[in-house]
């Protein structure tokens, strides 16, 4: 019984007992590993604040900062009324040898999405940007900030740097309708062929946890890359930072 496994589990306190912070971080280890283990199954109910309360011996503030944790990182959802359940897997994107596009991606999964532009200016370009774009520092570049929502729910912020002499006119373009991809190749007349990524786990920190309706503490899993046109020339450097409860996907198959 679940119960009967969470009651052998206690909280360590100290002989002063311990901060209420510590406690709740202590909670949410004992159930995520719940869920990890597959103990709770996607969709399942699970214990009510009161059960937790009772079973745990902490107070009703420690289990809702817990859940709250647990939410914030994708693993549980909360419904009015019925409870809190183990949540179903968020959206995996599939990875590979192919550029990223998360708009084909959400496409290709029958996903319908809203993009709203939060910025778009051009800039010089600074050492870094410049470096990765192989183009002088100082040079007229895009910065472009997108949020991705789909039913309403933020689940992609992407931020991007361009330079605007390979691609004429792409400043112009109204990236709530078309995607960076589409739009590249317009302008610049060639095709995307490849990029380079790179993944990393970040906290979501204070301006992204607005951006992606999430705690400043929740992990994030973020995609860096610099996409490349098909005459090798850098196109799009780009981060892209994805809502807690998502994955990349792929097949690994071993050589022969």
């Amino acid at each position: 019984m679940v119960g009967e496994s969470l009651r052998d589990a206690r909280l360590a306190k100290g002989p002063s007992g311990a901060s209420r912070a510590t406690l709740y971080n202590q909670l949410a280890d004992i159930l995520r590993e719940k869920i990890y283990s597959h103990e709770w199954g996607v969709r399942s109910r699970i214990p009510s604040e009161h059960e937790l309360m009772d079973l745990f011996g902490v107070a009703r503030g420690t289990v809702r900062r817990a859940l709250k944790m647990l939410v914030d990182e994708g693993l549980l959802v909360q419904q009015h009324g019925r409870g809190t359940f183990v949540a179903e897997p968020g959206l995996s994107h599939p990875g590979g040898t192919r550029p990223f596009s998360f708009a084909a991606s959400l496409a290709e999964r029958g996903q319908p999405f809203v993009t709203r532009v939060v910025e778009k200016v051009l800039v010089p370009a600074p050492a870094s940007v410049a470096y990765e774009l192989e183009v002088e520092p100082g040079s007229t570049v895009m910065y472009l900030r997108r949020v991705r929502s789909v039913g309403g729910v933020p689940v992609v912020c992407q931020e991007s740097w361009s330079p605007v002499a390979e691609c004429p006119g792409i400043f112009e373009a109204d990236f709530t309708r078309e995607s960076m991809f589409d739009v590249v190749q317009r302008c610049s007349g060639k095709r995307i062929k490849y990029a380079h990524v790179r993944y990393s786990a970040r906290v979501a920190g204070n301006e992204h946890s607005e951006l992606l309706d999430c705690d400043e503490q929740a992990p994030l899993l973020v995609l860096e890359q610099v996409i490349r046109l098909e005459s090798g020339t850098p196109i799009e450097w780009s981060s892209t930072w994805l809502s807690p409860g998502q994955s990349v996907e792929g097949d690994v198959v071993q050589p022969d």
